[in-house]
């Protein structure tokens, strides 16, 4: 629960939404002239200002906010108003992904403890994990690949870059793009990236701001280690991380750090082997370099004190110490700013460039470039506008807002360099990319002119199937005629100095931030959502590829795992897709019927012998409707089967047992289990004791496929108090089945089908793998980074498991291959005169070269070898018929017999 304090603030904070939402409801309401875009803008604003005064946007300030208290503020404020995305419903998915897999019963935050233990342990089973996937544009437009937060040219040898990602580690190519490698392997804890910088006086020196510390490369970046100032994983820095080194030392390193509320300042003076603190602010941070030719001379932005203007700092005294610059550049000044960004250059060691701005919307959007050829005692406003206005809504021709740059998510993205070798070249991008060849005065789309309207900037063809540069950028370096850009989309360059747009290379970067994954059972046909990009379909045959289909910040990606051109996914809405099997266009969307949920991070649950029968939650869109439901006709309609409306509380997991399709069961957050014995028609509690559990959340589940009775569940949070739980009497009793787990957070697990109950349980650093008869868990595989593990998936006929994480798709061999076992599916399961086919389908635990023998009693044909037989009962009489399925492969054979499995309709018009 939140303290009294914290609760009194928020109902506060509650009171004073309700009246400024009084006051300020005629600036949208009594605007009729707006329209279009404009009004869309207008909108956007308004409720970017009504979120900010809402308690459930306030609460993210505080310190351990509730999760349960905060998401039900959230939904209940959007119960009766549209829905906007704004910063505010941004920070919110932010804190929802968050905390999601990390909190306890009671929704407090589970703060992770920080070890050592596991970090080097040897696998004892597993080979190396291989990610895959990884060529994303080959043939086709996928419209964005994953996000890159920094990049950075090699000074003295321009075709090679690294890229720093959000959550995937270091990228480098050597090629200018052409081909790219993970080199941060030897630091697997590594995900977010905020800048990477190559020490000039010895570019074989590298390093790297990164969310556990500052880590170091000797070699130009082709492997790291870490420096004394790290964190202990999965302990972590905030983002706002900042390295620079002047091109005196390699050895003289600044980085700042953020650490819950704190921005810290810290030198090094021997190569990154000890670290002092030298300056300490609660103010926030936005950028930090050091003079290029004097490390003595430190420059930051920081939020004033007084106002919310981002002050220019300058130290003489190697950050002991700074002084704001008030001569040229306004300081503690009343005007609002978001972001800014500082730029340096060793081809005048004197300049120093600040990019400041304001996300105001369209025409309130405001930004100015300013210009130090003087290390910084004094600046001059070189663009845009009025050069009296430190912020301006400027969009001459040639300003940087001129046609569509706009400013939005200010705070997320804004992109600033200035060129290694020619101090007038700069390069600025928020939304849009432009660039400039006179220190910022003017700016433009492109240098041969030919792209001077944001349509056309848009339109671009940027690879051989992707048109526009993918919005929201991050990262710039220039060097020479090299311009690099890392954005939401993944990494674009330009080779020719601008006089062209940037040119998409992303092929090859494997830093998917996957929010949703499914794939068909045996032939690879996938689905994704991808934080910050779309929902995303690979089907090699159809589409060679990758392909976006709809959506952002999409969610929740499923696949028939029989009929895979069915998807079920959550891209902006929640819809039932029948994919094109011609072309990449051509897919039929139509409403789901039920709502997938906010980052829920999980799946649909496929029935083992009927592949149209679908049990899910219907979580509502932001997580509001708390209900399990289940459609037996492929989504064209649902029935509810079970309602947590008066707890509000939702389902997280739902599992049928392949050993007995009658038994269902659901994890209902936070820590009681159901279960079903007549397909969810009637449902028994069976929670194990808060004694087992203690006061943990309850999340994944697995089900034995040879006893029905025989469950596991895992237990949320970075703790190493209970991690697996398990009953082999349907949950009348349940015992800690956790010996071996590290602490880190569990989000996700699978059972092995037609093994000797294998269970594989995914972690933020690393799988585990356990099976009968084993006294504890053991490290599965090796080379898995640290990630968000969401999840697991087998593939049988090839042998492989495949993990979908915030870092993209992985896949290793089975612990251990077993013999067949048998398992059908169907279409449907009653047949009438009119309707008397049914489709059936292999779903056994099987190789792909498998034999296949059917026996169908009644039907038409009676036998057959083929994998997907299609069977008539056009002639049987009414009743039930058995059906028999035997399967075959080099390791065995394996019979399933269903009794009653098809009823033949007595025909109704006789």
């Amino acid at each position: 629960m939140l303290k009294s304090k914290s609760v009194l603030k928020v109902l506060l904070l509650g009171v004073l939404c309700l009246v400024c939402g009084v006051l300020i409801s005629f600036d949208y309401d009594k605007d009729p002239a707006k329209d279009g875009e404009e009004l869309t803008v207008q909108k956007k604003m308004y409720w970017s200002n009504q979120h900010k005064l809402t308690s459930w946007y306030n609460a993210l300030g505080l310190e351990n906010p509730n999760f349960f208290e905060v998401r039900d503020q959230f939904v209940s404020y959007f119960e009766n108003r549209p829905y906007v995305k704004t910063e505010a419903v941004k920070e919110y998915k932010k804190y929802i992904a968050k905390n999601f897999p990390n909190i306890d019963a009671n929704g407090n935050y589970i703060e992770p403890i920080s070890s050592e233990d596991n970090l080097r342990k040897k696998p004892k089973a597993g080979n190396k994990w291989k990610q895959i996937f990884l060529k994303w544009n080959t043939r086709q437009d996928n419209s964005g690949v994953g996000v890159l937060r920094s990049i950075r040219i090699k000074p003295d040898e321009p075709t090679t870059v690294l890229a720093g990602a959000a959550t995937a580690g270091i990228w480098m190519t050597e090629n200018a793009g052409e081909d790219w490698s993970l080199v941060s392997n030897d630091v697997p804890e590594v995900e977010w990236v905020n800048e990477i910088v190559y020490s000039r006086k010895d570019p074989k020196v590298v390093y790297a701001a990164t969310n556990i510390g500052v880590i170091k490369s000797v070699n130009g970046g082709n492997s790291w280690d870490y420096t004394a100032l790290k964190k202990t994983f999965p302990d972590k820095f905030g983002s706002l991380l900042w390295v620079d080194v002047s091109s005196v030392s390699s050895d003289l390193v600044y980085a700042t750090t953020e650490e819950k509320g704190a921005y810290t300042l810290h030198v090094s003076e021997d190569g990154g082997d000890s670290w002092s603190e030298k300056y300490k602010t609660t103010n926030k941070i936005w950028d930090m370099r050091v003079k290029p030719n004097d490390p003595k001379i430190v420059y930051i932005l920081e939020v004033s004190e007084k106002t919310k203007w981002i002050n220019f700092k300058r130290s003489l005294d190697g950050g002991k110490t700074f002084e704001v610059v008030s001569e040229g550049f306004p300081a503690d000044h009343n005007t609002k700013a978001h972001r800014a960004r500082l730029g340096t250059t060793p081809a005048n060691n004197e300049v120093v460039y600040i990019a400041i701005g304001f996300n105001g919307g369209r025409d309130k959007d405001m930004i100015s470039f300013f210009k130090s050829s003087d290390a910084g005692k004094s600046f001059s406003k070189n663009c845009c506008g009025n050069s009296e206005e430190p912020l301006v809504n400027a969009m001459g021709t040639t300003d940087f807002l001129y046609d569509t740059c706009h400013l939005a998510q200010l705070t997320w993205n804004f992109a600033f360099t200035v060129s290694e070798t020619d101090e007038n070249v700069l390069a600025c991008a928020a939304n849009k990319l432009k660039v400039s060849t006179d220190g910022g005065k003017t700016w433009h789309f492109d240098l041969t002119g030919e792209v001077t309207k944001g349509r056309a900037y848009d339109r671009y063809p940027t690879n051989d199937v992707h048109t526009g540069v993918h919005g929201d950028h991050h990262g710039l370096s220039i060097v020479g005629d090299h311009i690099w850009d890392g954005n939401d989309g993944g990494a674009y360059y330009s080779a020719d100095g601008g006089k062209t747009i940037v040119k998409d290379k992303s092929d090859g970067l494997g830093i998917q931030e996957l929010w949703g994954f499914g794939q068909s059972f045996k032939n690879d046909i996938m689905a994704v959502g991808l934080n910050h990009n779309r929902i995303c379909f690979r089907d090699d045959e159809v589409y060679g590829g990758w392909i976006g289909v709809n959506g952002a910040d999409a969610m929740a990606a499923n696949v028939n795992p029989i009929d895979d051109q069915y998807m079920y996914t959550h891209p902006w809405g929640h819809q039932r897709v029948k994919r094109s099997l011609e072309g990449v266009k051509g897919h039929q969307f139509q409403d789901l019927g039920i709502e997938l949920g906010y980052i829920t991070l999980d799946n649909l649950e496929f029935h083992p012998h009927k592949y149209y029968t679908i049990y899910g939650s219907d979580y509502g869109d932001r997580n509001k409707t708390y209900l399990l439901k289940k459609t037996v006709d492929n989504a064209q309609s649902w029935q509810t089967i079970s309602s947590f409306v008066d707890e509000k509380k939702n389902a997280v997991a739902v599992k049928t047992s392949f050993a007995n399709s009658d038994y269902v069961y659901a994890v209902v957050e936070p820590n009681k289990v159901i279960k079903s014995t007549d397909e969810g028609t009637t449902w028994k509690d069976v929670s194990p004791p808060q004694s087992l559990v203690k006061d943990y959340a309850l999340w994944r589940m697995a089900v034995s496929d040879q006893n029905p009775e025989h469950v596991w569940v895992t237990v949320k949070g970075s703790q190493n108090e209970v991690k697996v739980i398990g009953s082999k009497d349907g949950g009348n009793s349940w015992f800690d089945y956790s010996e071996g787990l590290p602490s880190y957070a569990i989000y996700s697990m699978i059972y092995q089908r037609g093994s000797n109950d294998i269970l594989y349980v995914g972690t933020r650093l690393g799988v585990y793998y356990r099976k009968k008869g084993m006294k504890q868990w053991e490290l599965f595989g090796e080379g898995m980074q640290a990630a968000n593990t969401s999840f697991m998936f087998i593939n049988y006929a090839k042998g492989k498991i495949r993990v979908g994480t915030s870092r993209g798709l992985w896949e290793n061999d089975l612990v251990e291959l077993t013999a067949p076992k048998a398992n059908m599916s169907a279409d449907k399961t009653e047949v009438s005169d009119k309707d008397p086919f049914v489709r059936f389908a292999d779903y056994s635990v099987v190789d792909k070269e498998a034999e296949y023998y059917w026996e169908f009693p009644g039907g038409i044909p009676a036998t057959s070898t083929e994998e997907r037989p299609i069977v008539s009962y056009e002639n049987a009489s009414s009743g039930k018929y058995d059906v028999v399925l035997t399967v075959k492969d080099k390791r065995g054979e394996s019979k399933q017999t269903l009794k009653g499995f098809v009823t033949r309709k007595a025909d109704d018009s006789k």
